[in-house]
């Protein structure tokens, strides 16, 4: 899951071919509860299946991940928005989870 460098179409650990696809994207945040990001687009590689995420998408996932924070969960499941403009109007799909 790191970032894509120089385009080069090829991956960084396998130099196996990169083809766009969507990937689940786990986080563990400092209080211990997992975030599960699902839906995510990503550039995969077909050998070694490793994700490579843009800029903008990493930028997307933690205003979600920055909004659910005050959920109380152990495990939180969402999926990807890519509609969202830009991380001051972000929103995760939680629904029936009460803030602390």
């Amino acid at each position: 899951m790191t970032g894509k460098q120089e385009n080069s179409g090829r991956c960084y650990f396998c130099q196996g071919p990169l083809k766009k696809g969507k990937t689940t994207i786990p986080r563990v945040l400092p209080d211990d509860t997992v975030v599960v990001v699902k839906r995510v687009p990503a550039e995969i590689c077909i050998q070694c299946h490793e994700p490579y995420l843009y800029g903008e998408t990493i930028d997307k996932i933690t205003a979600m991940v920055d909004q659910i924070k005050p959920f109380r969960a152990e495990v939180l499941v969402v999926s990807y928005n890519e509609d969202l403009p830009d991380r001051s109007e972000a929103s995760p799909n939680v629904v029936g989870i009460e803030p602390r």
